[in-house]
């Protein structure tokens, strides 16, 4: 049976039939009953849809309708998926929620999507659920997706309990029609936006948004060969599918798409293990994980000796060459090209099998601004790091940095120059997915050293740069510097906010994105800043915060930064330091590290943040420096309310939080 693939289910439910059980879906360390393991369990593709058909009969049967709304507060993992796809299989609309939400949070966006159903991750979240219920008439069964402990409280189902509700209750031919029946306009999802700024908005995205940018996010000429070859990358899951970016770049593209396998990891910090143990082939992160990678290396070159310290630097100095040639589209020089790959010989590839990057094929930073130096460093190791850019709004993507060939029709070439695009999918994908590195056979680095000089070299990507417009999409500039966008992944607008709408758009019809851009010769965008956080001092200088912050967290011993200065005379800072690092230092200098307090106060850990701030400073016009600082003991946090949970610094609450260190600062 053949599904139409203008729905999201429509195109799993196809990919189903196509890799049944010849291929794993999903795996993560959650066994049958949802309770965490040590080992990994795996989903086959006929499993899941197994699953997935059962739990929308369960739905059905307790009850859900069409456009009815059913929420998933929930961490990412592989019964995540499965809520997904059985909500919207029986034809209702997904509310996906942080897990790191708080009962007020959680509250006001169950009863402003007005969610009938909600499922649940865990026995804790559960009653969050529960509660909410008693004062919620409109929810009427919560589900978690483990075993439930002691008496069931009324109202409460176990995952595999509606699963098997499904099959015994339902006929599916019920959710066979629910699934016939879907429009590519329905709204498919309402997502609440982080809420930087205040309340959060609930944008409703279509069946038609998602299948856009399924298509807009894997048009690369590389990511379409790769699938034509059937290549079956494994994805490293840690960020949460109840972000547009996760969701689109490794459940939509990544598996619905490509036909990948995903791997869960739920513990941010165990990602570094986790990488050496899987050796992933794509890895879609935040920027923080890559800013932590390129610490991490360059703490560890800063202690070797002399001799191996020199080996390094020489052969990052081979990298940034690399790198630079790339962000052009240009061929590196015989002598160039033969000296990066004995660099990655001697250094690069012994780096990335430590890292357990050594099957590292494809690595993208989004849901905030990359630094250029972190993005160089990265590319310089041979790693393919791209950027993208979109909002929740734009389900998300609207420019992507993706490696692509610069100045070529890719789908109308000779046969020679074909055959060459397939040697680079072979030597720099294929054959990378499975440790095989060009530098190491003779025969990969002949096919590789002919299909560089060919075609390769015009693979353009530009670090610090989001990249260009994906297709089927339109952007330009407001007077102001304002992107504005138009195109088929364009939110249809937010839920029961029509005044909200209707100003998040021009009279003409285009989107504000709220972001300030621009392009470059090459058509490539750069995000310099949000609208809403542009500085202006009372001195009437209009200072963008974000791109000092990122030079500030940059530097060796400083892990977060967030700067102050609207309205008043200058710039200053609120800093956390790196802790791990600042121990280290400590210990060198014979400093106690078992005082947290008693440490930073200590002459030598001051004068060497102080110093760390006048590096930045010495980078940057008077009026953009940072005047003063104060260093905090305890870090910006989700759990502690001044982070989104997608990272991003709540400014507002921040300042108001250690408003008596910031007026201190200007007194």
């Amino acid at each position: 049976m053949s599904y139409k693939e203008d729905t999201i289910c429509g195109v799993f439910y196809n990919q189903a039939q196509r890799f049944g059980d010849s291929r794993v879906f999903l795996m993560a360390r959650f066994d049958n009953d949802g309770e965490p393991s040590k080992e990994y369990h795996s989903m086959t593709w006929t499993q899941a849809r197994h699953a997935v058909m059962g739990f929308a009969g369960g739905l059905i049967t307790l009850g859900v309708k069409t456009a009815d709304k059913v929420a998933i507060f929930a961490e990412s993992r592989p019964k995540w998926i499965v809520s997904n796809l059985a909500i919207m299989s029986c034809g209702a609309v997904e509310v996906p929620l942080y897990g790191t939400l708080t009962e007020d949070e959680l509250f006001f966006m169950l009863e402003n999507s007005e969610s009938s159903v909600v499922i649940v991750s865990d026995r804790k979240k559960a009653r969050m659920a529960l509660k909410a219920k008693e004062k919620n008439p409109k929810i009427k069964d919560v589900i978690c997706m483990c075993v439930w402990e002691g008496q069931r409280p009324e109202g409460l189902y176990t995952f595999n309990e509606v699963i098997a509700m499904g099959y015994e209750k339902t006929d599916m031919s019920q959710v066979e029609e629910r699934i016939a029946a879907l429009d590519p306009g329905d709204t498919a999802s309402i997502i609440y936006t982080s809420g930087t700024t205040g309340r959060p908005k609930g944008a409703m995205l279509s069946h038609a948004n998602w299948v856009a940018n399924m298509h807009q996010s894997s048009a690369s000429t590389l990511m379409r060969r790769e699938a034509k070859k059937g290549a079956n990358m494994l994805h490293l899951v840690h960020l949460p599918l109840c972000h547009v970016f996760g969701r689109t770049a490794d459940y939509h593209v990544g598996a619905l798409v490509q036909g990948g396998t995903l791997a869960f990891e739920t513990d941010f910090s165990r990602i570094a293990k986790t990488m050496q143990e899987l050796r992933p082939n794509v890895i879609i992160s935040i920027p923080r994980l890559f800013e932590k990678i390129y610490d991490t290396i360059h703490s560890v070159v800063s202690r070797q000796n002399k001799l191996a310290g020199w080996v390094f630097a020489w052969a990052f100095r081979q990298g940034d060459k690399f790198a630079d040639a790339m962000s052009r589209g240009v061929r590196l020089s015989i002598l160039d090209l033969t000296l990066f790959g004995l660099a990655n010989l001697l250094v690069f590839n012994r780096i990335r099998s430590m890292a357990g990057m050594d099957r590292l094929v494809l690595a993208i930073s989004g849901g905030g601004k990359l630094s250029k130096e972190v993005c160089v460093f990265i590319r310089s190791l041979g790693i393919q790091l791209a950027e993208g850019y979109g909002l929740t709004e734009t389900t998300p993507v609207i420019n992507f940095n993706e490696p692509e060939f610069r100045d070529m029709d890719t789908d109308n070439t000779n046969w020679w120059l074909d055959k060459m695009i397939d040697w680079t999918v072979d030597v720099m994908v294929l054959k990378q997915a499975k440790g095989k590195s060009p530098y190491t056979s003779l025969f990969r680095l002949l096919k590789l050293v002919i299909a560089y000089e060919s075609v390769a070299y015009r693979l353009q990507i530009k670090p610090g740069a989001v990249g260009r417009t994906v297709k089927w999409t339109e952007e330009k500039l407001a007077p102001d510097g304002e992107l504005l966008v138009k195109g088929p992944q364009v939110f249809k607008g937010y839920w029961k906010l029509p005044k909200e709408t209707k100003e998040a758009f021009t009279p003409d019809g285009w989107f504000m994105t709220g972001d300030i851009g621009e392009w470059d010769k090459d058509g490539f965008l750069s995000i310099t800043d949000r609208k809403k956080e542009l500085f202006v001092t009372s001195g009437g200088k209009n200072i963008a915060p974000h791109p000092i912050e990122l030079v500030l967290i940059s530097m060796p011993y400083i892990e977060q930064a967030c700067l102050t200065g609207d309205g008043r005379k200058y710039l200053t800072a609120l800093i956390v330091p790196d802790i791990k690092e600042l121990k280290r230092f400590a210990k060198t200098k014979g400093i106690p590290v078992d005082d947290m307090a008693a440490m930073m106060e200590h002459p030598e850990v001051k004068t060497l943040m102080s110093d760390q701030v006048d590096q930045v400073n010495n980078r940057l016009a008077g009026y953009e420096q940072v005047k003063y600082f104060r260093v905090l003991n305890n870090p910006f946090s989700v759990e502690g309310g001044e982070l989104t949970p997608t990272m991003k610094m709540k400014r507002r609450i921040i300042n108001d939080r250690y408003k008596g260190k910031v007026e201190e600062m200007y007194k």
